[in-house]
């Protein structure tokens, strides 16, 4: 397997990891006493049914009244060939039946649908010839299947860029009978490109058939003939459904998430919808229903939606239902007025390491359901980690259930605005995600709860955990957030470049100034210099407990004068030619590199990239101690004015549980962040060490790679880790001390603003940081 980053993706995460920018906090709202949740009239609670059908992964899910029709693709790894099934789930009798799909050997079902006669109408690609052996590794046919994605074409292993050859290609429409698999008609199919990826493949109320590519629509009747191509601008289709008989797809437009109908009779997308019923800053997905009605969800809730009259109803929340949107693959309502469910849940490393579930969802008074304390979790944006660990918590509590307050509106801004005012006037949720706000400027103002105490009843021994961690967190010995997993935000460089482990501000401006402005960075900016020296560093120069600000010393004015060498951020020419990142290292024309690393298999590739020796300095903190722990899975708080604390330190404790973190240990050492309990941090440890062996043409047992990584320019390939580069990633994690936090926007601008007139020498750096320190002074009295 190979986790490959290109040079802009790796650039980007690391510098968000730094430090993101969050919205202003805004002064207090009007004074209002918490409230629970308001009590629902109905729930619909779920039902778990015996789903287990053997298939790899589903190419297409149809419903047909109240059977569910799925294509699944099989492998055999006895005879190494794939076959296509298609599974039949009647929810009358809730059986599961299988049936054998009569297609050519080694074809694969690109995309399918139902025609008025219950028949499956299928794109199916494949090919006859024979195989011959090359005189190659690649011969042997290895495929990496942990790194695969639910490729529209299964990939033959036998095949290899030496045989292309002897293959001849087929695209055929073919028409399947549901009840046994057998062909009833076949025709040529060559409408599109062999390399034409198909999005969606629907038919209208005049039976003509809609290829929705990367590209076009093209639609062709039955037999194959093309009618008209649809050109979609280079826009890509992020959802495509039919309605009424008309075809719909779902775009990013200039409003955000657009609905736009299709029209045969034309070349080009139409106009959108006018829709005021949907948030359109949500990638909606949409699932077809019965009429003129789809089912749409937003990630957070599902509605019943009519695009001809553009009305929305709310059904009921992913949450409330306990269901990871994430893992949703269909929904469809039954003659009964249930729902149904489909689910792909990823349970390991691989891709393929996933099974599906089948879920029924009933529309219950709420005087029949189990009544439980309701605990609120608040959020800019709740990521797919903590989303998780939330439903698996309602799943298992009998006494609290979890209710998330997203506070995500199409208005950025105004849920912001909103998040804070709630969270100051004691009126905010009870737990609260503080991944994307500025933690320190909150925790000063005494809006969360100290965690010691609980953790100290609970009997959790804090030195059983990386106390770093926790001090990273901590303000005046006080715990006021729990992280479960982190990364860790640095900056490498040469060590024989710069052997010390930390460096202050002015010695890091110190190196710069002995060295070429141009080989500082790979692709500087002044926004790169202001994020790398002062945002990741901004308790250097505000102190939210005293109240000062230190804008206008030394080195805030020496950061002008360096951050002035670079260009504004849209002057920046990032071009792919030329060298990649590790031979502008090699070479010394990038001597410092910014990043995240989450594992030990990176911390190996980065050695690899730099050639040499790497020393992880980190970023410029006073105590030299710049490296920074980050979050992976959400770090979360308890509100001090809650009203539920017990509930909410119920959760949170369970972040901090050994199931939970010994759930966090990468099986294939694939991992994507260090849990914070010491004994599952090194079973991961033990797990990079693992070595794994191959037999070689003498019988001998040998050492083979582990899997291999890539970024940029630069390939490598990993093998077991040793003893030194454990000790090294150890070493590292616990001299990090600091958590990288957001940092409010307001005080972005205010630096943006008034470092203007600078950079067009209007105003000396002196007198641009008397004016910053000036400003920033008011805004600490003004949110204080």
């Amino acid at each position: 397997m190979k986790k490959f980053m290109t040079k802009e993706g790796k650039r980007i995460l690391a510098f968000l990891c730094a430090g993101l920018m969050v919205a202003s906090l805004a002064g207090c709202g009007k004074n209002k006493t918490q409230t629970d949740s308001a009590q629902k009239e109905f729930y619909y609670v779920p039902t778990y049914k015996d789903f287990k059908a053997d298939a790899e992964y589903f190419s297409a899910i149809l419903q047909n009244g109240d059977k569910l029709l799925m294509v699944g693709n099989k492998w055999d790894q006895a005879v190494e060939t794939s076959s296509n099934a298609l599974f039949q789930y009647d929810f009358s009798t809730e059986e599961l039946q299988e049936r054998y799909l009569d297609l050519p050997e080694n074809a694969s079902v690109r995309q399918s649908f139902l025609n008025e006669e219950g028949n499956l109408i299928a794109v199916v690609d494949w090919y006859e010839g024979s195989q011959t052996t090359a005189d190659s590794d690649e011969a042997v046919g290895l495929v990496d299947t942990e790194e695969a994605v639910l490729p529209d074409e299964p990939i033959d292993p036998g095949f290899t860029a030496e045989s292309e050859a002897e293959y001849t290609y087929h695209t055929d429409l073919y028409v399947l009978s549901t009840e046994d698999g057998s062909v009833i008609s076949t025709e040529n199919f060559d409408v599109l490109d062999e390399n034409s990826y198909i999005q969606y493949m629907l038919t209208d109320g005049e039976g003509l058939i809609y290829l929705i590519t990367d590209q076009s629509i093209e639609v062709v009747s039955t037999q194959g003939e093309k009618k008209t191509s649809i050109d979609l601008g280079g826009n890509w289709v992020n959802s495509a459904f039919t309605a009424g008989g008309k075809i719909y797809v779902c775009m990013w437009g200039g409003e955000g998430f657009e609905i736009y109908p299709v029209d045969s009779t034309i070349k080009t997308i139409g106009s959108p919808i006018k829709s005021d019923s949907l948030n359109k800053n949500y990638g909606l997905n949409f699932y077809e229903n019965d009429g003129t009605q789809v089912l749409v969800s937003d990630g957070t809730t599902v509605y019943s939606y009519d695009p001809a009259e553009d009305k929305s109803e709310a059904l009921f929340d992913w949450l409330d239902a306990d269901i990871n949107s994430d893992d949703v693959q269909d929904i469809g309502k039954l003659s009964d007025g249930r729902y149904y469910v489909l689910t792909r849940a990823y349970s390991g490393d691989s891709s393929y390491d996933a099974s599906y579930s089948l879920v029924l969802l009933t529309k219950t008074p709420a005087s029949e359901v189990q009544q439980k304390e309701e605990i609120t979790v608040g959020a800019l944006y709740i990521n797919q980690d903590l989303r998780k660990n939330i439903i698996d918590f309602n799943k298992s509590s009998n006494k609290y259930h979890i209710t998330v307050k997203s506070y995500n509106t199409d208005d950025y801004t105004t849920g912001v605005t909103q998040f804070n005012n709630d969270i100051v006037s004691g009126t905010g949720p009870d737990i609260i995600d503080i991944t994307n706000i500025d933690y320190n400027q909150y925790a000063s103002m005494g809006v969360f709860e100290d965690l010691y105490p609980y953790m100290d009843k609970a009997g959790i021994n804090r030195s059983d955990y990386l106390e770093n961690v926790f001090k990273a967190y901590e303000i005046d010995g006080k715990l006021y957030a729990v992280i479960p997993q982190f990364v860790i935000s640095t900056t490498m460089v040469k060590a024989s470049k710069l052997s010390s482990p930390g460096w202050t501000l002015s010695e890091m401006l110190d190196f710069v100034e002995q060295n070429n402005v141009e080989n500082i960075f790979d692709y500087g900016s002044r926004s790169m210099v202001f994020y790398y020296c002062i945002y990741n560093n901004m308790n250097e120069f505000m102190n939210w407990e005293t109240g000062e600000s230190s804008f206008d010393g030394e080195d805030f004015a020496r950061v002008l004068e360096f951050a002035a060498k670079f260009p504004d951020d849209e002057d920046i020419n990032y071009s792919t030619e030329g060298d990649g990142i590790s031979a502008k290292i090699r070479g010394d024309k990038v001597l410092l590199m910014q990043t995240s690393f989450d594992s030990v298999q990176e911390y190996q590739m980065y050695n690899g990239l730099f050639g040499e020796k790497v020393n992880f300095i980190g970023y410029p903190d006073v105590d030299r101690k710049g490296n920074m722990i980050t979050s992976t899975s959400g770090s979360v708080a308890i509100n001090a004015s809650s009203k539920h604390k017990d509930g909410a330190w119920a959760f949170v404790s369970t972040l901090l549980s050994d199931e939970y973190q010994e759930g966090l240990v990468a099986e294939n050492s694939m991992s994507w962040g260090f849990p914070v309990k010491r004994s599952a941090l090194e079973k991961q440890f033990a797990k990079d060490m693992e070595k794994e062996y191959t037999t070689d043409a003498n019988g001998n047992q040998v050492e083979q790679m582990k899997t291999s990584w890539g970024y940029d320019d630069y390939e490598i390939d990993i093998y077991a880790a040793t003893q030194e580069e454990i000790d090294a990633v150890r070493t590292i994690i616990e001299s990090a001390e600091k958590a990288s936090t957001s940092v409010n926007e307001e005080l972005i601008n205010i630096i943006t603003e008034e470092t203007g007139a600078f950079f067009k020498g209007q105003k000396s750096a002196k007198e641009t940081a008397d004016i910053i320190q000036n400003r920033v002074q008011i805004y600490m009295k003004e949110h204080s």
